[in-house]
């Protein structure tokens, strides 16, 4: 396939693309679909730049034709060796074509395209990584075999397309299994283009489908399909209990849902007068404008911290220019889509209303859905602010008089994904993590570090934010089922 050149500096809107990227690939090729084609709006500018096809039901049950045929025959037969070749083959072509899909996701939904850059460049990495843990798949140690689930299906969101797309299909395709993606009709292409380039590296045709379209289109026909053997879904808390509903109206299969977060951040009375946690506490909330399912948007200091919060914040936001997400200068862009910004826009209006509102940075004077970063001091507990995932740029800061009373108001939540714990006393740090119902806790006991999730520890998200383990030998483990073989005689 020839990709067009992507410039190193400020690429052309106007640049074309592969008339293939905005259809679905199913075995191995091109499928045009014959539904009503869906806009692609520009974010950066408000402005329709393109179109792509929803396959809908007809779609997807040309996909789960393919991917059984293909999990019978070709992708069912190889080795585990094969099967690992085969992945890193792909993943050697995503490391060629960092450029484009980075592109795409700049022009889809506005991500940074350095951001993007960096964060695709890691991508092979993680298929190297579950391609070594497939021996381990094969061990009977405990006279059980695993067994590879058979067809899954995947429904990926639109804030990081390319690492949802890889964080889905690698451990699925890694376990043996073949694929069914549907991905958000506002960033469709690159989970094609992947699809395309995993074919150019071998795997057979079948074993990676994509069905581009709407959520109550290609979406649901996924979803309720009796032919898929697994749904895995990241998304919206309400989205996932629709899935979980139209997966069981047909057949029953296990479900693996990573929902939403509304994560706190705690920071202990030995780090608030450091200046150095400032930089990583932005960044853990307003990275990707603040739309990830993970971004620790609650910040808890000790009483009388909150002045050094502030004004640690505001030093940070100076690091962080909102703008043109095709400036590699750029590290914040606009918001994905014109729905999600009137969704942030009414959640502003309620900080208004509720708190006291700080702003970080400004936004350019530019067509777009453009908001800058917010904090929102003194907010209610109870309220919409604390309580409901905003996916965007405002974080609530709120002061505890002690560690029970961080530990209550961290926790008070109905979601249970991630937190993080800013203090170098390890003890107190532990036990403020064992009272949080939180899948990912990190613990950063240098001012100066950074968090993230450790890609071999696996954990599981809880309460409202879902089921299902992700991450390590476990992670790729719960796409495989353990068949027990018992010789007698």
């Amino acid at each position: 396939m020839n990709s067009p050149a992507i410039a190193r500096n400020i690429p052309d809107w106007d640049a074309p693309l592969p008339e293939a990227l905005g259809y679905a690939w199913i075995h191995g090729e091109t499928w045009m679909s014959g539904g009503e084609p869906i806009a692609s709006v520009n974010p950066a500018t408000g402005e329709v730049w393109g179109r792509f096809g929803d396959g809908g039901a007809p779609a997807v049950d040309a996909a789960v034709t393919a991917a059984r045929s293909a999990f019978r025959c070709d992708w069912g037969r190889i080795s585990g060796a094969d099967r690992a070749a085969l992945l890193l083959a792909w993943a050697a072509r995503i490391a060629e074509e960092v450029d484009q899909l980075a592109w795409l996701e700049t022009l889809e939904v506005g991500r940074p395209i350095a951001d993007a850059r960096t964060l695709i460049a890691q991508g092979p990495l993680l298929i190297g990584y579950y391609a070594s843990m497939i021996p381990a798949l094969e061990d009977r140690s405990d006279g059980a075999v695993r067994r590879a689930r058979g067809v899954v299906g995947a429904i990926t969101p639109w804030n990081f397309p390319t690492a949802n797309v890889l964080i889905r299909a690698v451990p699925i395709l890694a376990a043996g299994n073949t694929l069914v993606l549907k991905p958000s009709e506002l960033s469709p292409r690159s989970a094609v283009l992947l699809a395309q380039l995993a074919s150019e590296a071998g795997l057979p045709p079948g074993v990676f489908n994509v069905v581009p379209g709407a959520g109550h289109t290609a979406g649901a026909a996924l979803a309720a399909h009796p032919g898929i053997d697994m749904i895995a879904f990241t998304g919206s808390t309400r989205t996932g209990r629709a899935i979980i509903q139209a997966s069981a109206s047909q057949s029953l299969k296990p479900l693996m849902m990573e929902c939403g977060g509304k994560s706190p951040q705690l920071v202990l009375p030995d780090m608030i007068d450091q200046p150095a946690i400032w930089p990583g506490v932005f960044h853990t909330a307003f990275w990707n404008t603040g739309q990830w399912c993970a971004a620790r948007t609650r910040l808890l200091v000790p009483k009388g911290g909150l002045d050094a919060a502030v004004e640690g914040l505001r030093a940070a936001a100076a690091d962080w220019p909102v703008g043109d997400p095709r400036d590699p200068a750029t590290r914040l862009g606009p918001l994905a889509s014109g729905k999600q910004y009137d969704t942030v826009q009414d959640y502003r209006e309620i900080a208004r209303q509720t708190a006291r509102v700080v702003p970080l940075s400004a936004v350019p004077d530019a067509n777009g859905f453009y908001a800058a970063p917010e904090l929102a001091l003194g907010a209610p507990q109870d309220g919409a602010l604390v309580q409901q995932e905003i996916f965007g740029p405002m974080l609530t800061v709120q002061e505890y008089a002690d560690p029970d009373e961080a530990i209550r108001l961290a926790d008070d939540s109905p979601y249970g994904l991630g937190a993080t714990i800013w203090g170098a006393d390890r003890d107190l740090a532990e036990r403020i993590a064992a009272g949080l119902s939180a899948g990912s806790v990190d613990v950063i006991v240098a001012a100066a570090a950074r968090p993230g999730l450790a890609l071999g520890t696996p954990f599981e998200p809880r309460k409202q934010s879902g089921f299902g383990i992700e991450g390590g030998l476990a992670g790729i483990a719960a796409f495989t089922t353990p068949q027990a073989i018992n010789y007698a005689g």
